[in-house]
């Protein structure tokens, strides 16, 4: 394809025809010839239910298998947000939108896409958090492909007995560290699923081209090995030798089967687990670590954003980290690397603003012998300190960062000791789900008098202080890794490169406007989430071509026309 040709091409082989179509040129649906549409109307890919016309119903073996009333699509979308609204339990929301994904893909990403603010608290955290704990329970139709230790020596065959053959992104997990509710196992294939679903909704990228993987190792929870509905392997996790060498059958499957350039996102892996998978593969294969990378990404988005009402550049201020996992130390990894560029001063120097607090206290240089290597290079001079509230008064951070996992842990206290040493504490409470956030909008809000600059990980409603409206922001990655992933594949990098996720993140805080800030809000709405995709695939993408890491040549002259011209589209097609 070259610069000027935009043609509807979301980036993937022209399997079925509907790329070479513009969006309103009829495409044949069968790929083989039948003799009735009854199968046609089980095909979630192209099932239209009642929007079907009479012409299709005629020419697709329709008649009689429908009620006679044509509904449109917007018709549709209005009765199933009605009937969604019916229902007071999140989870019904959740499994009556897996329906429908199952049934009608595009009616369900039609939904996801009108109506984002609503529905990604539901397809995603909280909601999907809860829907991992019941998987077994909830599970109707497997979504994905499921690789466990029985599967060993032969994942290659199990990579080909899916049946679309043009992937380009993979979701995978091996359930150890869902959000932050632990080892759910198998059941943790909720997570690789919700994730997708957002890359085709938020970032445009086509369905058939993305694969949700859950990798079965076992399981350390007990209560999901006495579960007679655990659909999960039942037995310990393995680790060691045996766990490695299923991974790296794994990876070097799924280049054999889907080539150099399919990108491999790790979701909700342990921390040992997490850092060395991404060390060991970087080089290798084209992969991004959702947790480490993605989270700090639109954490660093958010501050950037915040330095208009904090004012100063990022150098000038001090970071205070609770928890030094892989969020933590992933933030506070691409705060100094941006720094470093903003600057020009080496990266040690720039560690040394950031201070982090794990479960022993503050990291320090005392302690450096006991500590896991990925916490060593944040342990500075200083004598220790054993909680949170004395490290606040020693450090003096004008940035408390929370990735604990661990709810309430920004007290009464420390959130006032923030509000007496700065006059706009920057407060980020990140850890999900909601029950495990670190404190809560309205405590933030209400401890600080009004004048902290709040954001969390989960959804917060607005909140009223003084008679002054507070939106919340939400750092939330899926500003981040649909329009990230979104880069990689129109520019075809073959490798992810640290300063592509410093443009992610500048792309997505110049996306702030004004009007946004006078509301204390560091990130732009949800609803213009497509638009902010298409800007930060721009932005990847330019800096994969600028580092010659992209395959896809001639670079396009306009990169955010043809990231618009690659996305997805749920509008129904005519069926001739």
């Amino acid at each position: 394809m070259n610069g000027g040709d935009y043609a509807v091409s979301g980036g993937v082989e022209d399997v079925y025809g509907e790329d070479a179509a513009s969006m309103d040129q009829p495409i044949t649906p069968w790929t083989v010839s039948v003799a009735s549409g009854y199968s046609l109307m089980r095909d979630p890919r192209h099932n239209k239910g009642l929007a079907f016309t009479e012409t299709e119903r005629d020419a697709h073996y329709l008649r009689g298998l429908l009620p006679p009333v044509v509904l449109s699509q917007e018709l549709q979308e209005k009765k199933l947000m009605h009937n969604l609204r019916q229902y007071q339990v999140p989870l019904q929301r959740y499994t009556a939108l897996m329906d429908l994904q199952e049934r009608n893909e595009r009616l369900f990403y039609k939904l996801l896409i009108d109506n984002v603010e609503e529905l990604l608290p539901v397809v995603y955290t909280p909601t999907v958090g809860e829907a991992c704990q019941k998987y077994g329970s909830i599970f109707r139709r497997p979504q994905g492909l499921y690789i466990s230790l029985k599967e060993k020596g032969k994942i290659l065959e199990v990579l080909k007995n899916w049946p679309e053959r043009s992937v380009q992104v993979i979701v995978v997990t091996d359930g150890e560290r869902i959000l932050g509710l632990g080892d759910l196992g198998c059941q943790g294939m909720g997570i690789p699923v919700g994730k997708l679903s957002l890359y085709t909704a938020l970032g445009g990228v086509r369905p058939s081209a993305c694969l949700p993987i859950t990798i079965d190792v076992g399981t350390n929870n007990e209560k999901l090995l006495n579960d007679e509905f655990y659909i999960g392997l039942r037995q310990r996790r393995a680790t060691g030798q045996e766990y490695a060498e299923l991974l790296h059958e794994f990876m070097t499957a799924v280049k054999q089967n889907y080539g150099e350039k399919v990108l491999i996102q790790f979701e909700d892996f342990a921390n040992h687990n997490a850092f060395e998978l991404l060390a060991r593969y970087s080089s290798s294969h084209l992969v991004f670590n959702d947790d480490i990378q993605g989270t700090a990404s639109v954490v660093l988005a958010g501050l950037l954003a915040s330095l208009r009402l904090l004012g100063g550049t990022l150098a000038d201020h001090r970071f205070l980290f609770l928890g030094a996992g892989e969020a933590g130390t992933g933030i506070a990894e691409l705060i100094a690397l941006e720094i470093s560029k903003q600057t020009g001063s080496p990266i040690e120097e720039n560690r040394k603003k950031i201070w982090l607090v794990d479960s022993k206290g503050l990291i320090v240089d005392s302690r450096k012998e006991s500590l896991q290597h990925f916490k060593k290079p944040w342990a500075h001079e200083h004598e220790p300190v054993k909680t949170l509230l004395d490290a606040v008064k020693a450090i003096k951070p004008t940035v408390l960062i929370g990735t604990s996992g661990v709810g309430k842990q920004f007290t009464k206290e420390v959130v006032e000791a923030m509000a007496s040493l700065n006059e706009k504490p920057l407060i980020m409470a990140l850890s999900n789900p909601t029950s495990q956030a670190e404190c809560t909008a309205e405590e933030a809000y209400t401890w600080t008098e009004g004048r902290a600059i709040f954001a969390s990980g989960s959804p917060f409603d607005t909140f009223e202080y003084d008679g002054k409206l507070f939106v919340p922001g939400q750092a939330n990655n899926a500003y981040i890794f649909p329009g990230f992933g979104l880069g990689v594949i129109i520019s075809g990098a073959i490798r992810v490169h640290d300063d592509m996720l410093l443009a992610a993140s500048e792309a997505l805080a110049a996306q702030v406007t004004e009007e946004h800030y006078e509301k204390g809000m560091i990130y732009p709405p949800f609803s213009d989430i497509r638009k902010i995709s298409a800007n930060i695939a721009a932005k990847v993408a330019a800096k994969a071509y600028e580092l010659g890491l992209a395959s896809h040549l001639p670079q396009p002259k306009d990169l955010v026309k043809y990231a618009e011209s690659c996305m997805y589209s749920p509008r129904y097609r005519t069926y001739r």
